[in-house]
């Protein structure tokens, strides 16, 4: 659970050519997915930048979004086949694989994510991970890192089931007032609300990418009857989507204004999202991390015994691995393509 993996790309980006790469117009109507979101969101940036930036069309591909409510809607949308891609969640699609139902991982949105904010009281007292035993801690059930605190502090012998409590709450902004208010000693936060936490006057403890590096969030789902029937279109996707990351790279003003137009959202938020290091973007499957946070699952008690998961069937690793290849034969000099290959055989293998 513990191996590490540098899920942001390093290196110097090789940018000639990056933004005509891949513009093959094909004869007769294109592909369609259907691709789940909620409302206005960027939390999976890198499909509404490629959206946005029109690399699905340039690939020969039509996303639609489908609006759905809940993460559970969407994966059972996909489950009666009304959409094709949740680029969203983890826990979920972890509980129904379990349950025996059709569903993939094959690709990623976020990594990491999670950070711990304290008030001023416990802002010299939290630093790390072994600083939250004893301790009352808000956080929301469905939500990767304090799920992966709890089983990391479990297996080091750490208190989790009587001094320290774990209060769940009805949402972040609730993690956060039951903080200001001294229900809770620290909360778990997740996406943009780690900046909406410090506005309030807290303060950022530690994130969950500093005690599990690459730790596992947010990935993209499908079904194995997508995969048969469109595994070139989910290939297409994930080949904008790695366009779409170089292209938040290399051109941030570009990046962040595309989703400010799409979002709503100010630059401050959007560039948090981006660029804070908190959340780490990444198109990668990483099956290893996937298969870490299933473990963490059935530690936690969140896996029921007769569980149908089956790795090699719940996670495919080859629709990245054709995409990136494809796009590193575009862009050969390209250093943050090589990097990600890296990544790929540390992440899958």
């Amino acid at each position: 659970m513990k191996k590490t993996a540098v899920l942001l790309a390093l290196g110097l980006m090789a940018t000639a050519g990056l933004s005509g790469c891949g513009k093959t117009a094909q004869a007769g109507e294109p592909e369609i997915l259907k691709v789940g979101n909620m409302g206005t969101s960027i939390k999976a940036a890198m499909v509404v930048l490629a959206h946005e930036m029109g690399y699905y069309e340039e690939e020969g591909l039509k996303v639609e979004f489908e609006q759905i409510n809940n993460l559970n809607d969407g994966l059972t949308a996909i489950g009666t086949g009304k959409m094709d891609v949740l680029p969203m969640g983890i826990i979920p699609t972890v509980t129904f694989a379990a349950q025996g139902g059709d569903y993939v991982v094959f690709g990623g949105t976020i990594a990491e994510g999670g950070e711990v904010v304290v008030s001023d009281e416990y802002k010299d007292k939290v630093k790390s991970l072994e600083d939250l035993e004893g301790l009352t801690i808000a956080c929301v059930r469905p939500e990767t890192s304090h799920m992966i605190a709890e089983s990391l502090m479990r297996d080091q012998g750490m208190d989790v089931d009587g001094a320290t409590k774990f209060v769940e709450v009805d949402g972040f902004q609730s993690v956060i007032e039951a903080v200001q208010k001294k229900t809770a000693d620290a909360g778990f936060v997740n996406s943009g609300f780690g900046l909406i936490a410090r506005k309030q006057g807290l303060t950022k403890a530690f994130a969950i990418g500093d005690v599990m590096p690459g730790a596992v969030c947010c990935r993209q789902t499908t079904s194995q009857k997508v995969i048969d029937e469109k595994r070139d279109a989910l290939v297409k996707f994930q080949t904008a989507n790695l366009r779409a990351y170089l292209l938040c790279l290399e051109d941030p003003e570009t990046a962040v204004k595309k989703l400010m137009d799409f979002s709503g959202q100010d630059r401050e938020y959007v560039e948090y999202c981006l660029y804070d290091g908190a959340m780490k973007i990444t198109m990668d499957p990483a099956r290893n991390k996937v298969m870490s946070f299933y473990e963490v699952m059935k530690n936690n008690g969140d896996i029921p015994e007769d569980s149908k998961w089956d790795g090699d069937k719940n996670v495919d690793i080859t629709i990245y691995k054709e995409a990136l290849d494809g796009l590193a034969k575009r862009l050969p000099d390209n250093e943050t393509l090589k990097e990600l290959e890296k990544q790929y055989q540390e992440n899958n293998f």
